[in-house]
């Protein structure tokens, strides 16, 4: 029982719900397809208590519902294959087979109707001179003033910027709205179709800088509406006389939350509406198995009420804001479950959920009472539940801050001392670990590891004070790790103290570099997508120049040499011990190749065990969308790394079966969300 790395391949992700008449929910199954090594994505439909395929084209994406009562969606109709680019098309949820509307050379995302229904408005981006290029993505020359050069996911992006487009229906003529040397990373259509609000980064230098600019659609005249926010999510009221903006203005530099502003449209007068919260309003619960998403999370239902994401302590919840009353208060939640996205109706929602011990599944919430709709991982969540264990515990650090940590391992082993673990550590580092569903925890614990996790301060999900740690990155953090580890090995006596690895990727890997430079107590270790060297990093990484700059509180390493060598790994090689296991790809512009490559060569030269594997072709986002035979073989080497330095299980003539579960309901129809 339990699962092995190949069981990735069971998982379907849910995901895209989109609300439509009738009581109906489009949204996205996703395969994990080995054998052709790709997923394979197509569109249901949710409607009369059961759900049934709409599409079958492999890469079917985006479900958006028009005022006619027909679906859009993002596909590959119409491309052959290996060339680039997508299709809008269209499909009745009752009859016939999709259409294609038109086709985008240079690809689609971030789609929406007007609410009049004569047209779709998507998200595109495009060279600045299509006559340089032979092909999408061919350039007989790489020339650039700007920077960054590159950006992970997307490849070389500094002659390409991201625009509106306006795809007409039912004509299917294609205008771009937008033009110019920025990028557009949100938009909003007003409720009568008339204008586009969208933000725009417009200055390389501080690239998560915005403007906000709105578009009359009829004389395509733009003013500017704000500025000096950095933007991620826009929502016109319903009346269309406000704009909602989630952003914020880095009053903590990049550990702010994301806060919710009220805008007037004609005055440009703003109104932060949840300041009080204390919390951010953005989803930054981990989790490996989501799926593709174009789903807002930032919505105005029919009764005028704004909806948002809350993360609340690994746990997302949805809240709202009534405009008629100026309160703000929680709509939708699911004790023990992590809400991911969420579509609002009239009389009903739809949203998609997943707890530690259960993927993500289709919900819908009507006449105050929820129920799970889908069941495609009936088979892998009953494993789970028969194989694994899972507790949740609370330390309090010396700086009197409470920090929550969970424990997954082999069900009903119980031995003294003989169990072998390890620490793993999130990404962000304004993430959290918490109630998502991650395939890799099962996996580790299946194969007899107790996996320890948590949010240390740095990490989303509490105060914005829990979430500063500038300047202090590598202290206060390594200090409560260690403290997590200290508390876990006293709560459960079947681990061994001598048999502890550490892990992590991104910020995790960093840490997981700075963790062995500064202790031996881990027997072995292993790094992902890390960064091992800041200098490197500033000028290579596609975020490097502002982002380590806010993280550790530096100057450019030209006038703070010093701060830069402090906080790098790889200037504290000559301490490392600890076997280390480097994971990274080709293709990581966040964590270039060179960061595991300098570390990886210095721990040779001094002649500790290292291993590094590389993954071609792969970026930064490896462990959560690389391609499936990618993602099951880094799951093969981390296991087979850690059993070889740390061992695998505890001695069976030590072990005693027990029971131990984990306490959270089960969805059931005819209970209110909590």
């Amino acid at each position: 029982m339990g699962l092995d790395p190949g069981s990735l391949s069971s998982i379907v992700l849910v995901s895209s719900p989109e609300t439509g008449p009738g009581g109906r929910v489009a949204f996205v199954a996703t395969k994990i397809d080995v054998r052709a090594n790709r997923y394979v994505s197509s569109l249901w439909l949710f409607e009369n208590g059961a759900y049934r395929p709409l599409t079958g084209g492999g890469e079917d994406r985006c479900p958006k519902w028009g005022p006619q009562g027909l679906i859009a969606f993002t596909s590959r109709r119409g491309f052959k294959e290996g060339e680039k680019g997508a299709s809008i098309s269209i499909v009745s949820p009752d009859r016939g087979e999709p259409w294609i509307l038109a086709r985008l050379r240079f690809g689609a995302y971030s789609m929406e109707w007007l609410p009049d229904g004569t047209g779709i408005l998507a998200l595109s981006r495009i060279p600045l001179d299509e006559k340089e290029w032979k092909d999408y993505g061919e350039r007989s020359v790489l020339k650039s003033e700007r920077i960054p050069l590159w950006f992970n996911g997307e490849g070389w992006v500094f002659d390409r910027f991201s625009h509106l487009h306006l795809v007409e229906y039912p004509s299917g003529n294609v205008e771009r709205l937008t033009s110019g040397e920025y990028n557009i990373t949100a938009f909003a259509v007003s409720p009568d179709s008339s204008m586009v609000a969208y933000a725009a980064s417009e200055s390389m230098i501080e690239p998560y800088l915005h403007r906000i600019h709105l578009l009359d659609l009829e004389s395509r005249r733009t003013r500017l509406l704000a500025e000096g926010y950095t933007v991620s999510g826009l929502a016109f009221s319903s009346n269309g006389e406000r704009l909602y903006v989630r952003g914020h203005r880095r009053e903590r530099g990049f550990a702010t939350h994301h806060k919710i502003y009220e805008v007037e449209v004609d005055t440009g007068k703003a109104r932060c509406i949840t300041c009080g919260m204390d919390r951010n309003t953005v989803n930054g619960v981990n989790s490996d198995v989501k799926g593709p998403s174009c789903t807002r999370d930032l919505q105005v239902g029919p009764d005028g009420k704004l909806l948002f994401p809350v993360n609340e302590g690994g746990r997302v919840k949805v809240y709202h804001y009534d405009p008629s009353s100026g309160s703000v208060g929680e709509a939708l939640s699911l004790e023990g479950y992590t809400i991911d996205e969420f579509s609002v109706s009239r009389d009903f929602a739809a949203f998609t959920a997943m707890s530690p011990m259960e993927p993500k599944e289709l919900y819908i919430w009507r006449n105050g009472a929820y129920e799970r709709v889908t069941d495609y991982n009936r088979g892998l969540r009953e494993s789970v539940r028969r194989s694994v264990s899972l507790s949740h515990h609370r330390v309090k650090t010396r700086r009197g801050y409470w920090v929550e940590y969970w424990v997954l391992g082999p069900r009903d082993k119980r031995c003294e001392r003989c169990l072998p673990w390890m620490l793993y550590i999130h990404g962000g580092p304004k993430t959290s670990y918490g109630y998502g569903f991650m395939h890799e925890f099962h996996v580790l614990a299946s194969n007899g590891f107790y996996v320890i996790y948590s949010n240390p301060r740095g990490s989303d999900g509490y105060t914005e004070e829990f979430a500063d740690l500038r300047g202090r990155y590598g202290e206060d953090d390594y200090e409560e790790l260690m403290l997590v580890v200290d508390d876990a090995l006293s709560k459960h006596s079947e681990l061994d103290p001598g048999r502890g690895g550490v892990t992590g990727g991104s910020y995790g890997g960093w840490m997981t570099n700075w963790i062995i430079t500064k202790t031996s107590r881990f027997r072995a270790a292993a790094t992902q997508r890390s960064c091992s060297n800041w200098f490197t990093f500033w000028g290579l990484s596609d975020i490097g120049w502002w982002f380590s700059q806010d993280l550790h509180g530096l100057e450019e390493p030209w006038k703070d040499p010093q701060g830069y060598i402090e906080k790098s790994p790889f200037f504290k090689a000559h301490r490392i011990e600890t076997p280390l296991l480097i994971i990274h790809s080709t293709e990581d512009y966040r964590c270039p190749l060179e960061q595991a490559v300098q570390l990886f060569t210095a721990l040779k030269v001094r002649g500790v065990k290292a291993r590094i594997a590389i993954f071609p072709g792969e970026n930064h986002d490896l462990s959560r969308s690389g391609r499936p035979r990618s993602r099951i073989e880094r799951l093969q080497a981390i296991l087979e790394w850690f059993k070889e330095n740390l061992g695998n299980g505890g001695r069976e003539s030590d072990c005693r079966e027990s029971v131990w579960e984990w306490e959270s309901p089960s969805p059931n129809a005819g209970e209110p969300p909590r």
